[in-house]
């Protein structure tokens, strides 16, 4: 607006225009008060989100960021209702003509005053629950004007959002925008450190296995099994001498002897898991997972996996059943993720019953507890829409619902005694890799039950 222009303006006009400009200002300081005490992203991205949207006076709202490798919008934070049900849903922003995914490929605003008079997709509000009247979404630029995701406030207590709280938003959205992007970019740069950390951390866990698994199996071979071969000859010369020392010895060597081949397989597996452990995490934080993919059966790598729970599981007096559907076919997957999910998902399990039982929170059964999973075939349409889907279901202490908002999401919160929620989002990655999906039910104090599908054809 230039001289000539604003000299026309009236007092109330000026006044007007004036209110506006004070309240941008004040929305950049507070916005900039908010965010430069913090470093961390999520920390930033729910001040800069409850800042947005005080300053419009919106109800409700999320911030969607880009992720180059999965090259979707992730809601990173949501503010109202609809919080449990949106936190880590992720979008297509090619496929999408949601107004969150214009905006970004656009980086255009995009007001919507009413949804009444608009083409708007009623499919979000039906996932969510909430009801959506007006909605102002506004891009996310760095400092070289790409797109890093998008803002989005819904429905304005005092009215319908217009053009100067669009204005607004785009100038006190651009400061949140470089924080935001300046925080991601240190992120980045702390899971690179802490990857690299963890790979030397690897190596020497690893090289720390080789003399355990050494010692086992010299010990083995060397004293334990020559020492039974020897046992076994003065056993077979008794027999006939003396019966009664013969049955003595049997039965005092008989127990060691059916238990040592277990021992064995157990620090085999134990070291072959802590192995794989390792070099998932490692995996994980550089966002790196790589897959084999390859023809197996579900039912036999299930049940290999999961044999090494069953002592755990029978110490805890868990029941462990595993069942598989007639008809199951093997398909292409990848064995040590697929898993290894599973195995999260029943340690998991296991830890919660344990945990819940010590608090108090559960009461110790006396027939005890169980622990379901379940193999079957999900069909829906054509034959490219065949899923091969795992259930595991416990009759455990159930999630609380603050827990279960954030599972599968990079801001998974765990319960249990030393737990990091990474075990649930690798399971969530191996879905992704495989171009399935997760999900969860869960009722406190009746149990939970996960679900992994995966695409058969």
């Amino acid at each position: 607006m230039n001289a000539d222009q604003i000299a026309n303006l009236s007092t109330e006009e000026l006044r007007k225009r004036l209110a506006v400009r004070e309240r941008q200002l004040k929305g950049v300081h507070d916005i900039s008060a908010a965010l430069i005490s913090h470093d961390d992203l999520d920390t930033i991205l729910r001040n800069a989100l409850q800042a947005l949207l005080d300053l419009v006076n919106a109800d409700a709202g999320s911030i969607l960021l880009y992720d180059a490798d999965k090259k979707r919008l992730t809601f990173r934070h949501v503010i109202g209702s609809a919080r449990e049900a949106l936190m880590g849903v992720e979008i297509d922003p090619e496929k999408s003509n949601g107004k969150a995914a214009t905006a970004y490929r656009t980086g255009k605003s995009i007001l919507t005053p009413s949804t009444s008079n608009d083409s708007f997709d009623l499919s979000i509000d039906s996932f969510t629950g909430y009801r959506t009247e007006s909605i102002l979404t506004v891009p996310l630029k760095n400092t070289d004007g790409r797109s890093i995701g998008a803002l989005q406030a819904l429905n304005k207590n005092d009215g319908s959002f217009d053009l100067e709280d669009q204005d607004l938003l785009e100038i006190v959205s651009s400061v949140a925008s470089t924080v935001i992007s300046n925080a991601s970019l240190a992120e980045e740069a702390q899971l690179a450190a802490v990857a690299r950390a963890v790979g030397d951390l690897g190596h020497d866990i690893k090289n720390a296995l080789t003399p355990i698994e050494t010692m086992v199996e010299t010990t083995l071979q060397t004293f334990i099994e020559p020492m039974y071969e020897e046992l076994a000859l003065w056993e077979f010369k008794w027999s006939r001498q003396h019966p009664e020392m013969a049955a003595e010895l049997s039965s005092a060597i008989t127990p060691l002897q059916d238990w040592y081949p277990e021992v064995r397989v157990a620090v085999r597996d134990g070291c072959s898991d802590i192995r794989e452990m390792v070099s998932e995490i490692a995996d994980y934080i550089k966002g790196t997972q790589s897959t084999h993919f390859e023809m197996n059966s579900l039912f036999e790598v299930v049940e290999d996996r999961l044999r090494r729970l069953r002592v755990i599981a029978k110490n805890r007096r868990v029941q462990l059943h595993i069942e598989a559907e007639p008809g199951l076919p093997d398909f292409r997957f990848d064995r040590r993720l697929v898993g290894r999910a599973v195995f999260n998902l029943v340690n998991n399990a296991l830890l919660a019953v344990n945990d819940a039982v010590k608090k108090g929170r559960l009461e110790l059964r006396k027939e005890g507890f169980n622990i379901w999973v379940r193999l079957s075939v999900e069909i829906e349409g054509d034959e490219s829409s065949h899923f091969a889907q795992i259930e595991v279901r416990d009759d455990g202490p159930g999630i609380p619902n603050s827990v279960k908002a954030t599972l599968f999401t990079p801001n998974t919160i765990s319960t249990t005694p030393g737990g990091t929620g990474i075990g649930t989002r690798f399971v969530k990655s191996v879905a992704d890799a495989h171009g399935g999906h997760v999900g969860v039910e869960s009722v406190e104090g009746e149990g939970s039950r996960f679900r992994i599908r995966l695409p058969i054809a």
